[in-house]
């Protein structure tokens, strides 16, 4: 089912409008993963015409027993060695961006998790959209950082994988992981930019037992229809039920040849997502594709 823009020249001219992408964040460890953020960053903000505001996050680990004697002499150490590792990334890190043809600028945090959390929430909150590498996302100590984004700062990321990382334009082809809840509706809002000059953008949801108003077919219709008076094209699709419904978004998501996925995060707590599983870290972890996500 397509549905397309109903809202002759009042829906055109708000489309043509646009939702401004001015200032994108990307998050930058120092590992080579950085590479897809930022290629990926530098994509966006030539096509949006923003500004990159890039982000170092220098870790300083702790010593496991902080109270421990001599730990104080330990964690001044730690804190030597991590200076010295930083202010060589960093070098690295302006050496690369100097090639960038967007304006950019690059800060530098150096802390413990707790502090990097802080910062990256500080910055995330006055950029549209944070870009990071898929791989500093799964290969962290834990999930604070990127949780910070979405948790604290309320802002959207887009994670990029490594083989994602070198494309000339914007996604033409866009797959939506619908669900009728607050984070699938951010998610949607956080893409709009996008959606708006993708060629296609297809709004799929995993099929659940019961009536269509229960199965959550009539929400994903006013979702196709409130996107249809932006000016996207929409078209909808009720995939087979999966045990494992990340698996299936994304086999469907390749089968259609999708150049990124746009989804909640967290639709249930971050504690029940960690004991039990979830869509989030299942699509962070198995997405071959750019994902966008908020929450």
């Amino acid at each position: 089912m397509s549905i397309g823009n109903e809202t002759g020249v009042a829906g055109t001219e708000a489309a043509s409008a646009g939702m401004p992408v001015a200032d994108l964040a990307v998050i930058l460890t120092g590992a080579s993963s950085d590479e897809a953020a930022i290629a990926y960053g530098e994509t966006l903000a030539s096509e949006f015409r923003a500004h990159l505001d890039c982000h170092f996050l220098n870790h300083i680990p702790t010593p496991i027993l902080a109270t421990a004697p001599g730990s104080e002499v330990l964690a001044a150490e730690f804190a030597r060695q991590a200076e010295d590792v930083g202010k060589k990334a960093e070098e690295k890190l302006r050496g690369r961006l100097d090639r960038l043809g967007v304006p950019w600028e690059l800060r530098r945090s150096d802390g413990t998790l707790g502090e990097l959390a802080y910062a990256v929430t500080r910055q995330s909150g006055l950029v549209d959209l944070v870009v990071q590498s898929q791989r500093s996302v799964i290969e962290a100590t834990d999930m604070s950082l990127f949780e910070a984004v979405l948790f604290d700062a309320r802002a959207p990321i887009l994670l990029v994988p490594a083989e994602q990382a070198a494309v000339s334009g914007l996604p033409s082809r866009v797959f939506v992981a619908f669900r009728d809840t607050p984070e699938s509706a951010r998610a949607i809002a956080a893409a709009l930019p996008l959606l708006k000059r993708a060629n296609q953008v297809i709004l799929a949801t995993v099929a659940e037992e019961g009536a269509a108003e229960q199965r959550g077919l009539e929400p994903m219709n006013d979702m196709a229809r409130h996107l249809a008076r932006h000016g996207v094209t929409v078209e909808i699709r009720e995939l087979a039920a999966w045990k494992d419904p990340a698996e299936g978004l994304l086999k469907e998501a390749g089968a259609v040849g999708a150049e990124l996925v746009v989804a909640g995060a967290y639709g249930h707590s971050r504690l029940r997502e960690y004991l039990l599983g979830g869509v989030t870290r299942e699509l962070i972890r198995h997405c071959r594709l750019p994902l966008l996500m908020a929450h």
